[in-house]
């Protein structure tokens, strides 16, 4: 029982830091807006497609459509349309797709070109994700429910013996409090993993094999550069490449405004 009483207590004071050091960073100040990034496509000929700018390109029997869809996050999100036109099968493989930030026209300015977010990858690091969080989930329930448990035996017993105190039954009350909060903390975690994993398996663009008259499209993804200009997406589509041109416009979101005293007061 002493040791069930210095764990409730250690969970308590850590509850309480986290609140205070919380609180110390809102009466410090209030999160900057993060800056809204999009990418707009810079060529002779641009489609517009349900609202969004595209452009396409074709040879060797090979037509790329691209269009910027929308920021994530920390990422930007391209729409890549591919279609086989040829006599023969080929390979979609997001891995051969790459990009290259600039901060201006001059090739001089650009930076290395690297490979776009393999979704693979991604999808693999949420399952050891999720698998993680359900076996620690499945801990963290089972050694809570523990501390229910011995905690009401103690009340028990101590009613039984007629030695019941003003905090008889508080201990009890805290880790049954402590034990819902954690389950819902821990699928609210699960359930953000699900809509990312759901994301990534079906929006993103993925390992396709065309067929002759066959065509796929999904998102590729790559890291916001905010110091580029501009920013090169590079398609290699059975060993024919596809190069599109997109400058990246970056707005800047005001903060909320703080309430004013109205005049006199």
């Amino acid at each position: 029982m002493a040791l069930l009483l210095l764990c409730l207590r250690a969970m308590r004071q850590t509850a309480l830091t986290s609140l205070f050091f919380l609180l110390a960073i809102a009466l410090a100040g209030c999160a900057t807006p993060a800056p809204l990034v999009r990418l707009d496509p810079k060529a002779a000929d641009i489609i517009w497609v349900g609202g969004r700018a595209s452009v396409q390109q074709e040879a060797a029997g090979i037509r790329v459509a691209s269009a910027f869809e929308h920021q994530d996050g920390q990422t930007l999100g391209v729409r890549l349309e591919v279609e086989n036109h040829t006599a023969a099968r080929l390979e979609v493989d997001p891995r051969d797709i790459t990009f290259t930030t600039c901060v201006d026209e001059a090739i001089a300015s650009c930076a290395p070109t690297q490979r776009v977010i393999d979704p693979e990858q991604v999808l693999a690091t949420l399952d050891v994700a999720q698998s993680r969080g359900a076996a620690e989930a499945a801990n963290s329930q089972a050694f809570l429910g523990t501390m229910v448990l011995l905690s009401a035996v103690g009340d028990v017993a101590a009613v039984a013996g007629g030695h019941p105190r003003a905090s008889t039954g508080l201990n009890t009350v805290v880790a049954a409090n402590l034990m819902e909060s954690d389950s819902a903390a821990r699928d609210s975690a699960q359930s953000s993993i699900a809509v990312q994993r759901q994301i990534w398996s079906d929006r993103a663009l993925r390992r396709n094999t065309l067929y002759p008259g066959q065509g796929t499209d999904g998102l590729v993804y790559l890291p916001i550069n905010l110091r580029a200009g501009y920013v090169w997406l590079h398609a290699n589509v059975a060993g024919t490449l596809f190069h599109f041109r997109f400058e990246q416009v970056v707005t800047q979101v005001a903060g909320i405004p703080t309430a004013t005293r109205p005049h006199g007061q």
